[in-house]
């Protein structure tokens, strides 16, 4: 107004030239509210968001911002992680009393048949999150209905920024377990009736869900997921990678010291099986909650593997006495199975290291332990190797030495 008054745009007196400018002041002074108002001060893609987000860290995140009608604009922060298969998403949109902003998971890109979260603010309880299930066009059919997507470390948080008129939603999502299929996300507002229940969207949009992948945040509930999965390698690296081929060593070569060395080996058996018990029932829990690619594999060598461990422990019971003729035929089976057992169980953990995308230092202290019980292989086999040829030279000799004398008697 007080631009107006100086350039004085009555009527009279006015020139074209000026009456132009007044036009522009005008639809100026309109727009640029509205403007202001639809992206808000978030700051966009460059907003912070440490005091947004509390259930895991962002910097990883990677954002896009997407227009809808108003202008209104959605910001988006998501990133997929490539072993645990864990969604992180952040949403920021501008929100305000008596309106409703949407973020849906759609299997064709329409709303109906999709699953949205929906936010509204409540004066009392700031942003509050409702999942719904969109059945119809009408609002009757749009329904509240939780379950269908699998959230990890707990159910979204919604946090409203007063300065800004702006409302961050961020969750954790496993979408390969969820039940809502999604192939496009939708971005959605308007409007909320007088009982509070959601009327027809003012905009929407429909975008793909092709989400950018590396490695995620480690929240509450993927946290625990990676620190489950790094327990399920490490014990079986433990029982197939050392315990047990220890075990073998002592079988090997240290009969010298007979029956010491069948306790010692079969302490060492038992201790190992037992650590592969537990990583079995780990990885079975961790197949629930990840589809990693090449899990299927992973899986099935491993049940496989286990099942030659379940053997070798029953054949133990079976075992027939040293006099029988059968006794050869059984520690044939013994030995082979047992090194068919290790050589593919260490062949499975280093599919499950890379299936896994594991921590450089994890990989290199794999590898270092298996160096070095090839090594103590290696040297043990040579001194047995020696002091077996040593024996036969040395048996040599004497029945050599029998032989003369038995000759020379003659």
């Amino acid at each position: 107004m007080a631009i107006a008054t100086r350039i004085s745009c009555s009527s009279r007196g006015s020139t074209p030239a000026t009456w132009s400018l007044c036009v522009l002041i005008a639809i100026l002074s309109l727009a640029l509210p509205i403007y202001g108002q639809g992206r808000g001060q978030g700051g966009g893609c460059g907003a912070d968001l440490s005091t947004k987000v509390s259930q895991f860290e962002t910097t990883s995140l990677v954002c896009e911002s997407f227009r809808l009608q108003g202008p209104i604009d959605f910001n988006i922060w998501a990133l997929k992680d490539n072993v645990t298969l864990v969604t992180t998403m952040v949403l920021a949109a501008p929100l305000s009393a008596g309106n409703w902003i949407g973020f849906g998971f759609s299997p064709n890109g329409q709303m109906v048949g999709s699953t949205a979260l929906i936010t509204t603010l409540n004066f009392s309880k700031g942003a509050v999150v409702t999942e719904y299930s969109l059945n119809g066009r009408s609002t009757g059919q749009v329904v509240k209905k939780t379950g269908a997507l699998a959230f990890v470390g707990g159910f979204p948080e919604g946090v409203f920024d007063a300065a800004s008129n702006m409302v961050y939603v961020s969750f954790q999502v496993n979408l390969t377990k969820s039940a809502a299929k999604t192939d496009s996300l939708l971005l959605a507002y308007g409007s909320l009736a007088l009982d509070g229940s959601i009327n027809r969207h003012t905009d929407r949009r429909s975008i793909s869900a092709q989400i950018a992948t590396g490695v995620g945040p480690k929240g509450n509930g993927a946290a625990a997921l990676d620190k489950k999965a790094k327990v399920h390698g490490s014990l079986q690296i433990l029982g197939w990678g050392l315990i047990l081929p220890i075990g073998i060593l002592i079988a090997r070569y240290a009969r010298a010291w007979d029956p010491a060395w069948f306790y010692l080996h079969a302490t060492f058996q038992l201790v190992g099986f037992v650590c592969i018990i537990a990583g079995v029932v780990l990885g079975i829990q961790l197949a629930k909650d990840l589809q990693p690619p090449r899990l299927a594999t992973h899986r099935g060598l491993g049940l496989f593997v286990f099942a030659l461990a379940i053997l070798q422990v029953l054949a133990v019971f079976w075992r027939p006495k040293k006099e029988t003729k059968v006794r050869m035929y059984w520690n044939w089976y013994h030995h082979l199975v047992g090194s068919l057992a290790i050589f593919l169980a260490i062949v499975n953990i280093f599919v499950g290291l890379n299936m896994a995308h594991s921590e450089q230092s994890f990989r290199v202290g794999t590898v270092t332990l298996l160096a070095i019980l090839v090594a103590a292989f290696i040297i043990l086999e040579i001194v047995q190797c020696w002091r077996l040829s040593r024996q036969r030279r040395t048996q040599q000799i004497s029945n050599d030495q029998q032989g003369f004398q038995f000759g020379g008697s003659v």
